[in-house]
């Protein structure tokens, strides 16, 4: 099979991947553009290969999606007993005492997510003093994971089928005992995953940040602190460089080949060490996917050099995805595999006459739809911090991390190393906060298509069809920003977040953005586990604040307010001082541009304002509010409170107004009585949407009020397995005597109402299959 013929097989067999393990508009599009792509330009035998193959591993995706549905539709069952095998390197420990892995099965080998709540520190020593492969046994609930709940929101169950993985267990105690492989491969492949733990274990006694650059260099075993303590990794597009790649590789192939030239081995045994060492690699990593494209690139240049063959960077890159997409069959529909591959093919074909600006430019504009269609963010510095990053990482921060890997036992080489490994973190998070990042948003699927397309046109055209390219591809971006930004719709979004409130209200055209509370995680006396997990780090000055103990604002208000194409909020309105409405208020005030915080009058002296507000709001302006205080910028009016709040029971703030055709009434946690008094004050008040108070307790909405108002729609927030009861059934029952539509955000996820116009408005939800059927939240 020709050059040519080989990188179209690889094209349509990685497409129809993506078609069939995740059918969808786009997947679609893209299996059948590549079918009459190789069917229309290809011809003979060449034809007739590309057709055998793609068939074979369309057949083998197909059986692979079969035994993946069979998986996902197993019945949920609880209070079973359970047996699992477990390797230490794939479970973690929470600073909660929370033990959290990957498990397989004995019954059926499926592959589980685990997880078991210690009920104290002496409990998790079972776990550290079972450093080999151990059967993990007791009695727990086998439930299906749950998907996304918000439109935007990371699916935790889509990344978790990537794995193989559609279920979890929960367990309520559990007992371990050491496993025996019976045959070789197995007692190989669990030494390795021993050594694996204990490498890994021996990094976390370096210091931070270095302690967790060694986990993601050297192992592959990324802890989502490196994130947490340095998020501008992920924003200036720095994450391939602490994904196992290629980069390594090449690192690890070098340091063998220079080391054998050294000693003096002959070069067949040279290149025998380093196919050894690529596939020991592989094995010591614990078998990461994006890094088999890498050890198949590797070993096939490997194998060249040995035999004294010719083979063309497309080819290698062609069969390391057909091979990879064998082991890995879903590995292009993970941010990693789509980044792996693109960049490496890009590379593969750039001109060698571009200059290194021109290179860099060119791959960052070739990425740019993969990570805006995940983040809907951009950094204009990204591609000037990927030129000086690289070098930097090749030249500097992987030997020092090496050294002070193997080198722990020199006094005082640790802390040097550090202090270099700092210097370049602090370096990418002063360059990740200047000016620069701008929020793209959810552009139509048809836009993405043409910015990922489009580039590659570039590579072969002339000088005035490459004018013709960069033009289509800044049209096609500017109508995108357009119709992301100058919605002609406008919504009333309720957000999922639990057992809290959060809702936005935007007008057409984003005309004003007004969020009404922000969630927060409600948090109840656990045991204490000082010392689990990773070590403290605060290595940028920023104010502390424990990962641990935010809500849902960072994975479900932030994406969703960026996908919409918002950066700047007008108005936050903060209904009262209770944990679950204004927990999460830093985690807004410190990603968005904020005009306004509104808050009930008397608010501003208590301690909850100054613990979580105060220290986060820049030039934020605060406006305390009662019903005569009407603040610009807000197109709904404040209802209450009417006069400044006393000690620590201050009012609630409730606003009300038009929204599209309808009349809306949200009223924090208003009580009964609060209920009553705006009643009163405002006789002709009539709201079609009412969000009720307090998640639908009974304390906070009253029958007579229901009666007189009779509002046609209710929204209510609380969580799946919350413990109050929420909503009340009396409420409920209220509801349904006063013949209202209610939507709620435990059985169907986050609600929408969506209007054009005063004429037209139409009401979505998420999921129309009951959620709270599957008992488990993520």
């Amino acid at each position: 099979m020709g050059l040519q013929a080989t990188l179209k097989a690889a094209w349509l067999v990685g497409a129809l991947s993506l078609a069939v393990y995740r059918p969808n508009s786009v997947t679609i599009c893209l299996a059948l553009f590549f079918s009459l792509l190789a069917f229309l330009t290809t011809r003979g035998r060449d034809l007739f290969v590309i057709l055998a193959l793609s068939l074979a591993f369309l057949l083998y995706f197909w059986m692979g999606q079969k035994a993946l549905v069979r998986q996902a539709n197993l019945p949920d069952k609880k209070g079973q007993i359970y047996t699992m095998l477990a390797y230490p390197d794939e479970r973690t420990i929470n600073t909660d005492g929370l033990v959290a892995g990957i498990g397989r099965l004995k019954s059926s080998g499926d592959r589980v997510y685990y997880y078991y709540q210690a009920k104290a520190p002496e409990d998790l020593a079972r776990f550290r003093s079972s450093p080999g492969p151990t059967l993990i046994s007791g009695q727990g609930d086998f439930t299906s994971i749950m998907p996304a709940t918000n439109f935007y929101q990371f699916d935790f169950k889509n990344f978790a089928k990537t794995k193989k993985i559609t279920h979890q267990v929960r367990l309520q105690e559990v007992g371990l005992k050491l496993d025996r492989p019976l045959t070789w491969l197995d007692r190989l492949n669990a030494y390795f995953h021993q050594l694996h733990a204990s490498l890994s274990d021996r990094a976390k006694k370096l210091p931070n940040p270095i302690s967790n650059y060694a986990l993601a260099l050297l192992l592959g075993s990324k802890d989502q602190t490196l994130y947490d303590d340095n998020p501008k990794i992920q924003e200036l597009g720095l994450v391939h460089l602490f994904s196992l790649s290629g980069f390594h590789v090449a690192f690890l192939l070098a340091a063998v080949r220079k080391l054998g030239k050294l000693v003096g081995l002959y070069q067949e045994l040279t290149l025998a060490i380093m196919a050894l060492c690529l596939v020991g690699f592989y094995w010591l990593t614990a078998c990461p996917p994006i890094l088999v494209r890498a050890v198949i690139a590797g070993e096939g240049r490997i194998f060249a050099q040995a035999f004294n063959r010719q083979f063309s960077s497309i080819q290698i890159w062609s069969w390391s995805l057909l091979l990879t997409l064998i082991v890995h069959p879903q590995i292009l529909l993970t941010l990693g595999g789509q980044l792996s591959f693109f960049l490496t093919l890009a590379l593969a074909l750039l001109p060698e006459d571009w200059s290194t600006w021109q290179k860099g430019l060119f791959l960052s504009v070739l990425t740019f739809p993969l990570i805006v269609a995940q983040q809907y963010t951009w950094n204009i510095w990204q591609s000037f911090a990927n030129l000086i990053a690289i070098p930097v990482f090749s030249l500097v921060i992987l030997p020092v991390v090496l050294v002070a890997f193997f080198g722990q036992v020199v006094p005082g080489l640790a802390p040097v190393a550090n202090w270099l490994v700092t210097m370049f973190d602090q370096s990418v998070y002063w360059l990740g906060n200047l000016p620069g990042q701008i929020v793209i948003g959810a552009l139509p699927w048809p836009i993405l298509l043409v910015l990922g397309f489009a580039p590659w046109f570039l590579l072969g055209a002339e000088k005035a069809g490459r004018r013709w390219v960069v033009g289509t591809w800044l049209f096609a971006l500017i109508i995108g920003f357009f119709l992301v930004h100058f919605p002609r719709t406008g919504e009333f979004t309720t957000f999922d977040i639990g057992q809290g409130d959060a809702a936005l209200l935007r007008e057409p055209y984003n005309k004003t953005i007004t969020l009404i509370d922000t969630g927060g995680k409600i948090s109840f006396q656990k045991p204490c586990f000082s010392g689990q997990g990773s070590a403290e780090n605060n290595p940028h000055g920023k104010q502390g604040w424990p990962k641990n103990q935010e809500g849902q604002a960072r994975s479900v208000i932030v994406p969703y307010l960026h996908a919409r194409g918002i950066s700047r909020i007008n108005t936050l309105s903060l209904s009262h001082q209770d944990q679950d409405h204004i927990g999460d208020a830093r985690v807004i005030l410190t990603t968005f541009q904020v005009d306004q915080v509104l808050l009930p009058a008397g608010m501003t002296k208590q301690a909850a304002f100054r613990k979580r507000i105060q220290p986060y709001l820049g030039r934020t302006k605060v406006v305390s509010v009662t019903d005569r205080v009407q603040p610009a910028n807000l197109p709904l009016r404040v209802l209450h409170p009417f006069q400044p709040g006393i000690g620590e029971n201050e009012d609630s703030i409730a606003l009300g107004g038009r929204i599209g055709p309808l009349v809306l009434f949200t009223a924090g946690d208003l009580d009964q009585a609060g209920e009553k008094k705006v009643l009163a004050r405002y006789p002709s008040f009539r709201p079609d949407l009412i969000k009720f108070g307090h998640h639908g307790s009974r304390t906070s909405t009253n029958k007579e009020v229901l009666a007189k108002w009779q509002p046609t729609y209710g929204l209510i927030s609380a969580d799946r397995k919350n413990r109050y009861g929420h909503p009340n059934q009396e409420v409920l029952a209220i509801a349904a005597q006063q013949k209202m539509i209610v939507y709620d955000t435990r059985r169907q996820g986050m609600l929408r109402y969506v209007y054009e116009n005063h004429n037209k408005g139409h009401f979505q939800v998420k999921s129309f299959n009951d959620l709270t059927n599957s008992k488990t939240t993520n």
